[in-house]
């Protein structure tokens, strides 16, 4: 069982010391209440910028993505473009390229031109399509789900049934 550790002499007036401020502190009631003041609006701040209250509730936290950037509006195009090209020249222009290479220098075509993308059973095929299958599958959703939230209103009928601009 361990005993609770003996205060020194010099230990015990820095305690001393500290308890006379906290009581000074505490008198004086106009720069205890700007204290709470001002811890109040330090933790509306802080409440404000994090999660809050509501991460600890389980509150459903709803917030739009704002960031704008090009790389995240297009990314989806970009793939289906990168893909497009990867896909032209590992099977149109390097085989031409291939062959003309082998025509001038040895005169004859040798050997075929081996794709690269399908090296490793095609695993880049498979994969750039579960990427862009997935992305257009996400993309599609995003727009019913933008349809479907966007308040659709009907015209209101003119005056007497008469159309103005006919």
């Amino acid at each position: 069982m361990d005993l609770p550790k003996r205060y020194t002499e010099e230990e015990m007036q820095v305690i001393a010391r500290n308890d006379e401020h906290h009581d000074a502190l505490h008198s004086d009631k106009e720069f205890y209440e700007q204290m709470q003041q001002y811890n109040q609006m330090a933790n509306q701040q802080l409440n404000l910028t994090q999660a809050g209250n509501n991460a600890a509730q389980n509150a459903d936290v709803l917030v739009k993505n704002t960031n704008e950037d090009w790389i995240n509006k297009k990314w989806r195009p970009v793939m289906g473009w990168m893909y497009m090209v990867v896909c032209i020249t590992d099977f149109v222009i390097f085989p031409v390229l291939w062959s003309l290479l082998q025509a001038v220098s040895h005169g004859q075509v040798n050997s075929q031109w081996q794709p690269v993308t399908l090296q490793g059973a095609g695993l880049f095929h498979i994969s750039m399509g579960a990427v862009l299958g997935i992305a257009a599958y996400g993309r599609t959703k995003e727009k019913l789900e933008g349809a479907q939230s966007t308040p659709t209103s009907t015209p209101s009928p003119s005056p007497g049934g008469l159309n103005p601009f006919k």
